[in-house]
């Protein structure tokens, strides 16, 4: 039992849906109001898959009576299944207008007890059929114009209290026959495949599976009674099986196939003959002639021919032969299969090759294989006999390669077994020539032990360069030497290579290098025999030029000419000496001796100058200051330029502006040479030093000083007008000081302090004469400084010096020279 409690009701009445005027469901007239229906809506796609599996038995309907009209007297409700359309939704309290229910089934009548309250009525199963089966949607109760049949139930304001009860059973129907079957071949000499479709299970009753029986005919005409043959389980609405053709050759065979399903026989579906049947092939028959010729034969190809063939059912598809052997025409060996010819014709031939043992009997069989591989009887052919004949020499024989420094190949082919005279192994001799037109006696090689008709072997060319070697072939067999084949001499031969010869000019540049770029070139090499291939390039390094690394590999270099170049990198280690080696390949890879080259050197950088003046952070009140500078060591043996670079500005060298420099141009090591500035302001000054080597320019390391330029820092001194003081002398015995520091001197520890006012005046010659003996000691530094005398300072002449205070023109003397140093 299933129970519905409607999803929708209304009301509907002259036209239209009333849910905006009451929401109870009515039939009748009540007045002027018009005619009134009442629709209720149930689950129809639940009652709908229901009904697919079931039928009602029962059904009734629960409504509640209203007040409404006579409600205290009994009263017939008018019930059908039929269409609405146009209700408004449950949520919708708006009247619309829509079309009348239409009526699908006749108006069923049941009493409705007087009174308000629960009413409940068995209603007709045809209604619940209309629903079930999709012809109607809905249920209604119309009384038509009646006004003494109109009546009030609960709707939309309730519907708990419109409630459908169905009792349901279950049905069952038969399973369909497969609307299709057949076989997929109609003639056959094995099985074929029976197959069906479009089989479907009853209402409550699934397939299970199908039975098959099958009837036979010997004309396709009339039939026999149906044989069971099978039952193929299966909840499939298709299938095939594995199905025999009739035992009987030419006969038919037709098949028949139903259903079965869950529900038992009752409900097993009708037959369903298949719309074809399958034939049994009926035997070819074998040719009537078969024959094999020549009888007698010689290492060669026979003949088979035969005709008189006759197809079955089916039409001839090949021919089988098979061959047994005798070795003396009474007792055969067990037949083999020799071979099938494809062919549809009654007649034909084949060409086979017969076995070539000497002294053997040979004979042949043959039957016919038609389309469906129905197979006929064998007819035997006469027998043939194999004759014993020398085997034959190869047709070709050559070296692969005419000029050679290693192995080559010599190969032949065409060779031939004699009959009865099997190929076994090939003799190989040799001769040799120094011209490759005189030659002398043919010496034995090897032999190849083979079967083949064709083969090869590596072979030496002459140990003897520049001479040629030939060789010649013969095919040996079974029956001994009396059957070898005869010589086969090769169509060409191999010389053996001569060397080619090294270049005889090699040489590496440059000699002494910065950037590691080295050009390696070469010419005079001259070709052997072959022309040229390549060049292979090694190098070995050394750090003195005396003991060297072992060679390793720097290019090999494809070419044909007899000169080149190549450029390669060599070692970034200062220092470092690199020779390269090279020889020449031919196309034989026949290989020179090695030629050296000469050897190249990784720059080195000159060592660090030494900067004997000015020293760091001193002074000097020369506006032109002198630095003095000793170049390093230039360890490659080359000259070097002395640098100078003051401030930003840029290098000044003693080769570019050698007015600047004592020394200038290209200087060996350790050359001392004075670099005199042009003028310069006061203050603070950075100078660099640096050396750098000849062609390359390879920097030393560089040397900086930071100096101060002072301001002349004497008072005038006038004669008969100064009178020298203490503090002239202190400001004079300080510069001196700060001169001496500037050229790595030390500072003058004086024999006694100038005090104003203190110090006696005759003792002021002695201080004049310990400025003087300090100042010397400068000059002569600079002048002794190098060989030369350009910036030199002329020796002093020191004005008398009197008693007392000194004059004028011996302070002046001083001054000036402090502001030359």
């Amino acid at each position: 039992m299933s129970t519905y409690q409607a999803t929708n009701a209304c009301c509907w009445r002259n036209g239209s849906y009333i849910p905006g005027t009451t929401g109870d469901i009515r039939q009748g007239v009540y007045g002027s109001y018009g005619e009134c229906a009442g629709v209720m809506i149930f689950d129809t796609v639940s009652i709908r898959n229901t009904y697919a599996s079931y039928y009602p038995t029962s059904a009734s309907i629960a409504l509640y009576r209203t007040g409404s009209g006579a409600y205290g007297t009994a009263l017939p409700m008018i019930l059908y299944a039929g269409n609405q359309t146009g209700i408004p939704a449950l949520s919708s309290s708006t009247n619309v207008s829509a079309s009348r229910p239409s009526k699908v089934t006749g108006a069923y009548s049941y009493t409705i007890s007087a009174g308000q309250g629960s009413k409940s009525v068995s209603i007709s199963t045809a209604l619940i059929d209309s629903l079930g089966s999709g012809a109607s949607n809905c249920l209604f109760i119309d009384a038509g114009s009646r006004t003494a049949n109109y009546m009030s139930f609960n709707g939309r304001n309730d519907l708990t209290k419109v409630v459908l009860t169905i009792n349901w059973a279950s049905r069952t129907t038969a399973c369909s026959a497969p609307t299709s079957c057949s076989v997929n071949a109609t003639l056959a000499e094995g099985n074929v495949t029976l197959s069906w479709s479009g089989a479907a299970s009853g209402t409550n009753n699934t397939i299970s599976s199908y039975e098959i029986q099958y009837s036979e005919s010997s004309n396709n005409s009339t039939w026999g009674g149906w044989v069971a043959l099978t039952t193929v389980t299966t909840t499939a609405t298709s299938g095939n099986v594995s199905v025999s053709p009739p035992a009987t050759r030419g006969y038919y065979r037709r098949f028949q196939i139903r259903t079965r399903g869950t529900a038992g026989s009752s409900y097993y579906s009708g037959w369903k003959i298949s719309t074809n049947s399958v034939r049994k092939n009926t035997l070819p028959t074998a040719p009537t002639s078969f024959s094999v010729s020549p009888t007698t034969y010689n290492n060669q190809n026979v003949t088979l021919s035969w005709s008189g063939a006759t197809a079955g059912t089916s039409a001839i598809k090949q021919y089988n032969i098979e061959h047994c052997t005798s070795t003396d025409g009474s007792t055969w060996s067990s037949w083999s299969t020799l071979t099938t010819v494809t062919s549809s014709t009654t007649s034909g031939s084949k060409v086979v090759t017969p076995t070539t043992v000497a002294g053997t009997y040979t004979k042949y069989r043959i039957s016919v294989t038609d389309t469906l591989n129905a197979v006929s009887s064998y007819k035997e052919s006469n027998s043939i006999y194999a004759a014993i004949t020398a085997c034959g020499a190869p047709t070709a024989c050559s070296v692969n390669i005419t000029l050679a420094e290693n192995s080559v190949t010599l190969s032949w082919s065409g060779a031939t077994s004699g009959a009865g005279n099997t190929i076994t192994s090939y003799e190989i001799q040799y001769s040799e020539s120094a011209d490759g037109a005189t030659w002398g006696a043919w010496a034995a090689l090897s032999t190849l032990t083979t079967t083949a008709t064709s083969g090869s072997v590596s072979v030496e060319p002459s140990s003897m360069r520049g001479y040629y070697r030939r060789f010649q072939v013969r095919t040996r067999g079974t029956a001994g030497s009396t059957y070898y084949s005869d010589w086969k001499i090769s169509t060409n031969s191999v010389r053996k290579n001569t060397l080619p010869t090294a270049p005889s000019v090699f040489t590496a540049e440059p000699e002494i290098y910065e950037a590691n770029s080295i050009q390696i070139t070469w010419s005079g090499a001259i070709a052997g025999t072959s022309p040229i291939k390549q060049y292979v390039l090694q190098k070995a390094t050394s750090m003195d030029a005396i003991t060297w690394s072992a060679y390793e590999a720097v290019a090999t270099i494809l070419s044909t000419e007899t000169f080149g170049s190549y450029e390669t990198l060599a070692s970034i280690t200062a220092g470092t000496y690199t020779r390269y080696r090279i020889n020449v390949a031919d196309t034989l890879g026949a290989v020179s001796s090695y030629v050296l080259s000469n050897h190249v050197k990784k720059n080195s950088p000159p060592s660090v100058p030494v900067i004997s003046a000015p020293m760091a952070n001193s002074a000097t009140y020369n506006t032109t200051p002198r630095f003095l500078i000793t170049t390093g060591t230039e360890p490659d043996g080359q000259t070097q330029l002395a640098g100078v670079k003051i401030g930003t500005n840029g290098w000044q060298d003693s080769y570019n502006n050698s007015e600047l420099f004592s020394q200038s141009g290209y200087l060996g090591n350790g050359v001392k040479t004075i670099y005199q500035a042009p003028t310069q302001a006061y203050g603070s000054l950075a100078v660099t030093f640096r050396c750098v080597d000849e062609g390359i320019f390879s920097s030393s390391t560089e040397v900086g000083r930071v100096i101060t330029i002072l301001a002349d820092p004497f008072e005038a001194v006038l004669p008969n007008d100064t009178k020298v003081k203490a503090a002239h002398i202190i400001t004079l015995r300080a510069a001196v000081n700060n001169v001496r520091n500037y050229y790595g001197l030390s500072a003058v520890i004086w024999n006694e302090n100038i005090i104003a006012g203190e110090t006696l005046v005759r003792n002021w010659p002695y201080h004049i004469k310990e400025i003087r003996t300090a100042l010397e000691e400068v000059v002569d530094l600079i002048n002794q400084f190098d060989p030369t005398s350009a910036f030199d300072l002329p020796e002093v002449d020191w004005l008398p010096l009197g008693f007392g205070r000194p004059r004028a023109d011996v302070m002046n003397q001083l001054y000036s020279l402090v502001l030359q140093l």
